[in-house]
């Protein structure tokens, strides 16, 4: 078995080996993979923590043996839960950036190796939880994680701060808190407990939307009574109601809601 790990801010995963197909999602630093085929250019894989399969380009791929894979994945990890973490390559001396999601094994003394490679960083403090409104230490936590989204262009295939998708969006937000959750909104319905009524819905629970034809399309997370955060051409916050999501500027229902789930304990 084959296996790689994300070393830049992003790998984009498309749907077909080529750069024209289109983004189905983003690999982010630290995140690792399994190769499942392979062509002189492309790879296809399956990342670790939800087996969504795409292609990325070879020129992209750092190659973890299983020895690596299984040392990687047996050690504590630290999740970026700032926008963005400059991070020092130590073994060609330079600086890049790192985003929220991403993850990296837990530094000693500031140091830590991924691949053979050696690299540096300094951890900022946390921000501290001012908790407002009765909201759980994990309610508050989310809140401050989705905010740093807030204005972010919506992006298909997207999970970074300079492009993210709804279900995305979703996605990052509680991975930050340790809940995994599966790539697409269609995916992402299948886990929580159903809420039956809006008026019962809490801060962090996740709305999801459908079609006509009843699937489910959208998806975003209840950050206050009768609102929601989500991305729809950007990221933002619009009121959300039995019906689904109002939008203030077209003066129309944009989203039909479906149902609401609830993953915080």
């Amino acid at each position: 078995m084959e296996y790689g790990i994300c070393l830049l801010m992003s790998i984009p995963m498309r749907a077909a080996d080529s750069h024209q197909s289109e983004m189905v999602s983003q690999l982010l630093f630290g995140e690792t993979y399994t190769v499942l085929e392979s062509t002189p250019e492309w790879l296809r894989i399956a990342t670790t923590d939800c087996g969504y399969e795409g292609w990325i380009s070879f020129k992209q791929h750092s190659e973890l043996n299983e020895e690596e894979f299984a040392a990687y994945w047996n050690q504590p990890h630290y999740k970026v839960s700032h926008l963005f973490l400059s991070v020092l390559n130590t073994s060609a001396n330079f600086n890049f950036p790192v985003c929220l999601g991403s993850q990296f094994p837990v530094p000693q003394d500031g140091i830590f190796t991924l691949a053979g490679l050696q690299f540096a960083v300094d951890i900022p403090q946390e921000k501290p939880l001012i908790m407002e409104n009765g909201l759980t230490e994990a309610q508050g936590r989310l809140g401050l994680i989705a905010a740093q989204y807030l204005n972010t262009p919506y992006l298909w295939g997207g999970r970074t701060p300079a492009g993210i998708d709804c279900s995305g969006f979703v996605q990052n937000v509680f991975s930050c808190l340790g809940i995994a959750l599966p790539r697409d909104a269609s995916q992402q319905v299948m886990h929580g407990q159903t809420v039956d009524f809006i008026q019962e819905a809490q801060f962090g629970d996740v709305a999801f939307f459908g079609d006509e034809e009843g699937r489910i399309v959208h998806t975003g997370i209840v950050c206050g009574p009768q609102q929601i955060i989500h991305a729809s051409g950007y990221v933002q916050i619009n009121s959300l109601d039995g019906t689904g999501i109002f939008h203030p500027t077209l003066h129309r229902y944009t989203h039909q809601l479906r149902t609401i789930k609830r993953l915080l304990e």
